[in-house]
């Protein structure tokens, strides 16, 4: 078991210098798997239906399941990650601005434009797309066809990734200086030192890792999209540290607040308590990894509450 450990660890620490940072795959399962965790039986059922491929056929590839990207297969954990996998391809840009909402923007040292906010297509009203989807095709079991599955677990899909996303403080902000008149991209355009090597060098990309919360550690999903056992010890961990029981905003399932929560953080924290091209560290790390740990695992007990109420 030591030496289990030991190898682990080690894993860990190569892992670490790669310069691709955790948020992308390793936040979003971990929401996803914090959610997977509290479905009731009928709300986890249906998940499993939509999400799981069906046996192969003789002599034929295995069945990749109703979503898939290119060779990637995807389970009800690691379908939060699916939406990141297809944003940067070209047949798919169209997704690019599901991912986050410029409301209520930081005006500092400029007048306030009323006419900057949100645009058409943005991460609240794909939120409530995915909703009403799934709410439309919810008795799928005896009604929808194979096409309707495939829509449904696209919704869930998307879901499952922009819950996750909308509790990430600068995914709801943008900030407007002399500097940067057009905005700095809900802090992609606000330099920080990064504080390990090779590491997040935005305030955007430092607040995606979750403030270093899983060490700047990606966990590698596995090519037939299982859950990596990581995941389910970090979800864990994060749950037990914030429970559900006295976290009374877990049962807040109105997307628009959680947008304000967001927004709210992002203005009185995370962009006026570090300045441009600082090294995130000290008192300012400690709360942005403990906000972060929260925001997970509220976005978790979201996720699983809103499947929870179509499928009940």
């Amino acid at each position: 078991m030591i030496v289990r450990k030991a190898i682990f660890f080690l894993f860990l620490f190569f892992l670490a210098q790669s310069p691709t940072l955790a948020w992308d795959d390793t936040g979003h399962m971990v929401v996803a798997q914090i959610a997977y965790s509290r479905l009731t039986p009928a709300a986890k059922a249906k998940v499993d239906k939509l999400l799981t491929p069906l046996p192969p056929e003789p002599g034929r590839r295995p069945d990749r399941g109703l979503v898939f990207f290119c060779e990637r297969m995807y389970n009800p954990v690691t379908i939060a990650c699916w939406m990141d996998d297809i944003r940067d391809s070209s047949l798919s840009s169209v997704y690019a601005e599901w991912h986050y909402i410029n409301f209520n923007p930081l005006f500092l040292g400029i007048p306030v434009d009323e006419k900057i906010g949100p645009a058409k297509e943005n991460i609240l009203v794909r939120i409530k797309y995915a909703l009403d989807e799934l709410a439309q095709r919810k008795n799928f079991d005896t009604t929808d066809t194979r096409a309707d599955d495939k829509l449904s677990a696209e919704a869930v899909g998307y879901l499952a990734h922009l819950v996750g996303d909308v509790h990430q403080p600068l995914h709801a902000a943008t900030r407007y200086t002399k500097e940067r008149p057009n905005g700095d991209a809900g802090g992609n355009g606000f330099p920080i030192t990064p504080p390990v090597p090779r590491g997040p060098d935005n305030l955007h990309a430092y607040w995606d890792t979750a403030a270093g919360l899983f060490n700047y550690v990606n966990v590698p999903r596995p090519a037939n999209g299982q859950t990596p056992p990581a995941i389910i010890e970090l979800a864990a961990s994060i749950a037990a540290a914030h429970p559900a029981d006295t976290s009374p905003q877990g049962r807040q399932s109105n997307p628009e607040e959680w947008v304000k929560e967001s927004n709210t953080l992002a203005r009185e924290f995370a962009y006026v308590e570090l300045k441009e091209n600082e090294q995130p560290q000290g008192a300012y790390a400690a709360r942005a990894k403990k906000i972060a740990a929260e925001r997970i695992a509220l976005a978790g007990y979201r996720l699983a509450a809103a499947l929870n109420a179509i499928y009940e």
